[in-house]
């Protein structure tokens, strides 16, 4: 297995980890109505991002100090390359229909509650993390490396 696979297989289980608690912490009480009301936490959740943009920086420390570090060749070129436009993509596809659901959902009432927009701002980085590096697995398969 190629430390780049490796990278991408590091860097999806910490971002899938990273969203089951954002997932927990968000719908557990009644969060999306006392949103401004619940600093503790809001602070969880910022605290989570926090641990995981660490966890990034430690993987990508890691990665660059080892004795062999990641060559990348062409291939690992274009696959970033892809991986990166079906993350976008996918980023895109999940923000609008989230938002068009939110206003279909909300559009009686007038407005959305602010929870949902925090939950949009935070669960972007973290579709575009987790599909970024599935993309990226799912090429390095089909490639065959």
């Amino acid at each position: 297995m190629s430390l780049k696979i490796k990278h991408s297989i590091y860097s999806l289980i910490i971002w899938f980890v990273v969203a089951i608690f954002l997932i927990i912490l968000f719908f557990s009480g009644d969060t999306i109505n006392t949103w401004g009301d619940n600093r503790i936490k809001t602070l969880l959740i910022s605290a989570l991002f926090f641990i995981g943009y660490v966890g990034n920086t430690v993987l990508w420390i890691i990665f660059r100090k080892r004795k062999n570090k990641i060559v990348k060749d062409e291939r690992d070129d274009y696959i970033s390359l892809k991986s990166t436009s079906a993350g976008f993509i996918t980023t895109g596809v999940y923000i609008f229909t989230l938002t068009i659901t939110l206003y279909i959902k909300y559009e009686n009432a007038g407005s959305v509650p602010i929870a949902w927009v925090w939950f949009i701002a935070y669960s972007l980085f973290i579709v575009s993390y987790l599909s970024t590096s599935a993309f990226s697995l799912i090429y390095y398969y089909k490639s065959g490396k």
